[in-house]
């Protein structure tokens, strides 16, 4: 079915916004636009955004752009990631408001805005109801800020801007730079390292936290779902419902991976939030088909996809 809507993908180039955009052309959008660095916008200049919104006025926009990395990258640059995630977001919504206020806005923040300390699982109501957890604060401190930008724009202007928080994502077009990756992109990385070149297969931590991992395509469904049938301030988190340990996360992949070498692991460095599962019951109210795959059949589609491995 073919829909003509004039749909802007900012963040495209990356793995939630080009799965977004997939996902997209998948239903029939015919008129997507992923703007990126080399046309010339950047959504740290506030200029170029602005021409974007006058020239364009699209009819909706995904803003899932934004400085992203793993636990080393968000404590090593915390100021860095405050500042860009903060502005980005803020250029986003005062063009959005001065020349096009007719876009529907969906914003993608982090399950990292909760608190260190919750309640399992976390659900929306978690947030700015205690301290942060130290490692990522600048990141959680600019995504929550963009949150309460969706919701005081809302409020005084009247722009209809929504709110996701979507879990930990893996999947096609991850980032696997062993520096500023994520969990799951980091770790198949090394696993490919190791199987490739025999590389010493080092975790970090103690493998005892739990985290949930949720492939970017049924992440990319959900807020597609939600531009679609969704007009409240309140924040909708997107998640699996489940979690694995960081050690259950390596065992399933070394099964996957056929890996019988050792595997160590280096507990020098930090565990970060020992569990952060998000309570999803919000989402399933909203979206009740919402039902995301197993980690091990998602591990599968990205060795086969990015690296090219049938498994």
């Amino acid at each position: 079915m073919e829909n003509k809507n004039k749909t802007a993908v900012f963040g495209g180039t990356g793995m939630l916004g080009s799965s977004i955009t997939r996902r997209l052309k998948s239903k029939g959008y015919e008129n997507v636009l992923t703007p990126s660095r080399k046309d010339g916008f950047d959504l740290l200049n506030k200029e170029a955004v602005e021409k974007f919104f006058k020239e364009e006025t699209p009819d909706s926009v995904y803003m899932v752009a934004g400085l992203v990395g793993g636990i080393l990258a968000n404590n090593s640059r915390q100021a860095d990631f405050l500042y860009q995630n903060a502005m980005m977001i803020l250029n986003v919504i005062e063009a959005l408001k001065d020349f096009s206020p007719e876009t529907k806005l969906l914003y993608t923040g982090s399950t990292c805005i909760y608190p260190k300390e919750n309640p399992q699982p976390i659900n929306e109501n978690r947030f700015m109801h205690g301290p942060l957890e130290e490692t990522n604060k600048g990141y959680a401190v600019a995504k929550g800020m963009g949150i309460i930008a969706c919701q005081l724009y809302r409020q005084q202007y009247g722009i209809n801007a929504i709110a996701a928080m979507p879990t930990n994502l893996y999947g096609p077009n991850d980032n696997y730079d062993l520096t500023n990756s994520h969990f799951i992109a980091a770790m198949v990385q090394k696993f490919v390292n190791a199987q490739r070149d025999g590389t010493e297969l080092v975790f970090w931590g103690s493998g005892k936290p739990r985290r949930e991992a949720l492939y970017v395509d049924d992440c990319a469904d959900a807020c597609i779902y939600l531009m679609e049938n969704y007009d409240k301030p309140e924040i909708v988190n997107i998640g699996t419902g489940f979690d694995h340990s960081i050690k259950e996360y390596i065992d399933i992949a070394q099964k996957v991976f056929e890996f019988d070498k050792e595997i160590k692991w280096d507990t020098s460095k930090p565990d970060g939030m020992y569990e952060k599962r998000t309570d999803i019951s919000y989402l399933k109210s909203i979206m009740p088909e919402y039902a995301p795959r197993k980690f091990e059949d998602g591990l599968k589609d990205v060795l086969k996809i990015d690296f090219g491995v049938e498994v």
